[in-house]
C-alpha cells in the first residue's frame, strides 16, 4: 500500500508522537505478555516487558531526528530510559479486566454464508473506502488490496460513554501482538484481539457481521523517516488517507499484519468492483477474462507480464516484462523508469498476459504513476494503483498459499 503524501509538521510536533503515544502503549503493551495469553502479574517487571518492543522504536526515532536536533535525539533515549524505570512502581495487574478466550469467541462465531454486497465510496478519486462499526463506533476504511488484516487505532474503538483507553482496557487481553507499516511511511505496534464485534454496512441497508476474526488494534506509531510528506503518525496517515481504518483484504501472507476478516470467516474471495461502486464478499459472479485467470498470488501477479507504453499515435515508446502488485491502495502506482523514464500523460499503459490484455488506460494529468528506478537486466516490479480496479471488476482470491486474481469482463 502506498500512502498519499502527509503534511509536514515542525519539529515540536514531531516530537510530541512520542510523547502523546507512549502513555497509552505502555498501559496496553502490559497486556501482551507474549504469544500466550496469560493473566499479568500483580507487579509485572514493565522494564523487562517494554523495553525490547519500546527500544528498537526509540533507536529508529533517534536516527531519523538525529539529522536535524542531535540533542533531541539525545533527550529522546534519556526520556525513555525514565519512563520505564518509572512505570516499574505501577501495579499494572490490578488495572486489567479479565481476559476473554479468543479460542471460544472464534469458536462460537457461526461462520456466515451467501453473498454481501458492500457500497463502496471513492474518496478524492483512488481511495475506495467502505462504512463499519468497530466495537460499536462508526468507521470509515480504507480498502486495501495489498495488506491483509483489518487494522484501526486504539482512539477509534467503543463508545463515547467512555474515554479511549477505558475502551481499549474493556476488551481484555490481546491474543497477540506484533509490528507492522505502510509504505506511505508509517510503522506501528499493534494488539490483535478475536472478540471486537464488527459489522459492515451493506447495499440492502442491514449488517454484515464478522465478529470473532481478528481486528489489529494499533497503539503506538512513528514515521519511517522525517522527511516532507512523510506522515508523522498513524492517525496521522490515515487521515491523509481519508479513512479511520485500514480493511485490508489481499490474500494471508501480503504486507500488514494479519488475515483478511472475510478469508478468516473461510469466504473463497471478494470482488472490488469500483464501476459498480461494490465490494462483493463470496464467490466471483463475473465472467473472467479469457487466460487470466489464476495468475498466482494476489495481489501479486507472475513476471511474466508485460507492460507497455504507447503514444496518442499508438507508437510503442517503451515495453518491458513486470510482476504486478495490484494494489488498490497505491494511488496511481508505479512504473520503472527502464519502461519509460518521461512524462506519460496522455500516454496508455497497458499491462498483459502473453497476447490477454489484462487492464489498459490513458494517463491522465496528475494521475501518472511515480517513475521508479530500475536495474538493467532485473526483474521489475511494479505497483499497478487504482487504475485497473476503476476499469474493470477484479477478484481478490483466498486459499492455499497463494491465493489468486482474476480479471472480469467489466459488468454491463
Amino acid at each position: 500500500m502506498t500512502g498519499r503524501d502527509g503534511t509536514k509538521g515542525n519539529n515540536r510536533r514531531r516530537m510530541s508522537i512520542v510523547g502523546g503515544a507512549v502513555g497509552a502503549f505502555a498501559a496496553a503493551a502490559a497486556m501482551a505478555t507474549g504469544s500466550a495469553v496469560t493473566a499479568a502479574p500483580a507487579k509485572a517487571d514493565i522494564d523487562a516487558l517494554l523495553d525490547p518492543i519500546i527500544q528498537p522504536i526509540i533507536t529508529s526515532l533517534s536516527d531519523a531526528i538525529l539529522g536535524f536536533d542531535p540533542a533531541a535525539a539525545a533527550d529522546l533515549t534519556t526520556w525513555t530510559d525514565s519512563l520505564l524505570a518509572s512505570l516499574n512502581s505501577l501495579d499494572i495487574g490490578a488495572a486489567l479486566p479479565a481476559s476473554a478466550d479468543p479460542a471460544a469467541a472464534l469458536a462460537a462465531a457461526d461462520a456466515p454464508t451467501g453473498t454481501y454486497v458492500l457500497p463502496v465510496t471513492m474518496m478524492e478519486t483512488t481511495e475506495p473506502t467502505v462504512q463499519a462499526t468497530v466495537d460499536g463506533a462508526n468507521n470509515t476504511l480504507l480498502v486495501d488490496t495489498g495488506s491483509s488484516g483489518l487494522v484501526v487505532p486504539w482512539e477509534a474503538l467503543g463508545s463515547n460513554d467512555f474515554t479511549a483507553l477505558e475502551n481499549l482496557f474493556s476488551l481484555g487481553l490481546p491474543s497477540s501482538f506484533g509490528e507492522s507499516g505502510y509504505s506511505g511511511g508509517v510503522q506501528y505496534i499493534y494488539l490483535t484481539y478475536d472478540n471486537i464485534p464488527v459489522d459492515y454496512a451493506t447495499a440492502g441497508g442491514g449488517a454484515f457481521d464478522t465478529t470473532g476474526t481478528p481486528t489489529d488494534v494499533e497503539i503506538f506509531s512513528w514515521p519511517t523517516s522525517i522527511s516532507t510528506g512523510s506522515p508523522l503518525s498513524f492517525e496521522e496517515f490515515l487521515a491523509d488517507n481519508d479513512s479511520s481504518g485500514i480493511l485490508g483484504i489481499g490474500d494471508a501472507g501480503n504486507a500488514g499484519p494479519g488475515t483478511s476478516p472475510f478469508d478468516s470467516l473461510g469466504y473463497s474471495g471478494v470482488t472490488v468492483d469500483l464501476p459498480q461502486n461494490e465490494l462483493v464478499v463470496g464467490e466471483n459472479a463475473g465472467t473472467p477474462i479469457t487466460g487470466a485467470t489464476d495468475l498466482g498470488g494476489a495481489p501479486t501477479l507472475n513476471d511474466t507480464l508485460t507492460e507497455t507504453v504507447t503514444n496518442s499515435a499508438q507508437q510503442v515508446i517503451g515495453s518491458g516484462s513486470v510482476y504486478d502488485d495490484v494494489d488498490s491502495g497505491g494511488v496511481y502506482g508505479t512504473i520503472p523508469s527502464t519502461i519509460d523514464p518521461n512524462d506519460l500523460t496522455g500516454d496508455t499503459i497497458t499491462v498483459s498476459d502473453g497476447n490477454t490484455v489484462l487492464y489498459s488506460y490513458v494517463v491522465g494529468a496528475n494521475e501518472a504513476p511515480i517513475v521508479t528506478t530500475g536495474t538493467a537486466g532485473s526483474t521489475n516490479a511494479i505497483d499497478s494503483g487504482v487504475e485497473p480496479y476503476l476499469t474493470e471488476p477484479i477478484y481478490i482470491g483466498y486459499g492455499g498459499t497463494d491465493g489468486a486474481i482474476t480479471f472480469d469482463e467489466p459488468l454491463t
